[in-house]
């Protein structure tokens, strides 16, 4: 079994050892990528590829890809489904996510950032100037902040933001148990929107799924902050791009884009970033290396399982 590693940059040993003794390890050298897949039976990917079916026509014997992530919004899963491959990913990993803290710690940083002005204030004192009176922020302490979304992350951000006095509002789509009784439900995306200062999208994203944040919601959202952590997929971007042109929101966050391995899609981003009121990450929530560290040997191990299970897979 050949088992290639598309992304080995930093890849945890422990988790390649791991993957050695179950066949040959092949790390990907940035060279022809043509002849890299054409001999694996098994990859491991991250994010800098999209898996459509241009690049599975380039591997015949691949009969099983590895994504240490809970979102498949670069892989085609109706390719896979077609060419018999099987896709292990975080997906469902309810238990082990919850000790995965690398995303909800990005987002309530990013909260910080935007109430505090920190983009602003860096910048101010690289250019020589030391003026806190332009950089008057506001306190999360009492603040109203809507989590669109009370999963994994979601609940965890609303834990946060609550040791820090913010008053939670939620809304999601499942009919879920919350861990404090102080957070208040809301019926829907607009109400919540409109009784809060800080809208945080931490929601799940399936290919396919309409955008929950359209026209109407980043109209309600004028004068207020946005912050996305979760799927650029989830937010009508075009409409978003104007309303941040206009001046509408109070600050925005992003750390993920739609199409974001398309030089062509960053174009835009790249053409907003400069703004005061924008701040956007490079799809870095979950880049830690603990966090990343904990999820490839959590990948290996369900790959372990797959194959001891399924044995025609051990003769690869």
């Amino acid at each position: 079994m050949k088992i290639g590693i598309l992304e080995p940059d930093n890849f945890c040993q422990e988790a390649m050892g791991r993957l050695a003794m179950l066949g040959e390890v092949c790390l990907y050298s940035g060279a022809s990528l043509e002849r890299f897949l054409a001999a694996v039976d098994v990859i491991f990917i991250r994010l800098a590829h999209q898996i459509d079916a241009g690049f599975l026509a380039k591997a015949p014997k691949l009969r099983v890809i590895c994504s240490p992530t809970t979102g498949h919004t670069h892989i085609d899963e109706t390719e896979l489904s077609k060419r018999g491959i099987r896709l292990i990913s975080l997906r469902g990993e309810v238990e082990f996510l919850k000790t995965i803290r690398a995303t909800p710690e990005h987002t309530f940083g990013l909260i910080l950032a935007l109430l505090r002005n920190y983009k602003s204030a860096v910048l101010q004192v690289s250019n020589g100037v030391w003026d806190r009176d332009r950089l008057r922020g506001e306190e999360l302490f009492g603040m109203a902040v809507g989590i669109i979304g009370m999963g994994r992350v979601g609940s965890r951000v609303a834990e946060y933001c609550s040791a820090f006095g913010a008053r939670i509002h939620y809304f999601d789509i499942k009919d879920i148990v919350v861990t404090n009784s102080s957070w208040r439900r809301e019926a829907g995306v607009l109400p919540m929107i409109a009784n809060c200062r800080v809208i945080v999208l931490c929601a799940s994203h399936k290919n396919g799924e309409p955008p929950c944040i359209g026209d109407e919601e980043i109209a309600a959202l004028a004068g207020k902050y946005f912050v996305n952590t979760a799927r650029g997929e989830l937010v009508n971007e075009n409409i978003l791009v104007q309303a941040i042109n206009d001046g509408v929101f109070a600050g925005v966050a992003l750390d993920v884009v739609s199409h974001e391995n398309n030089p062509d899609s960053l174009k835009k981003w790249r053409d907003i970033s400069y703004r005061s009121d924008v701040l956007i990450t490079p799809h870095i929530a979950g880049a830690t290396t603990t966090s990343m560290a904990k999820t490839e040997r959590h990948i290996v191990h369900l790959l372990q399982s797959f194959i001891k299970e399924n044995h025609e897979y051990k003769q690869l």
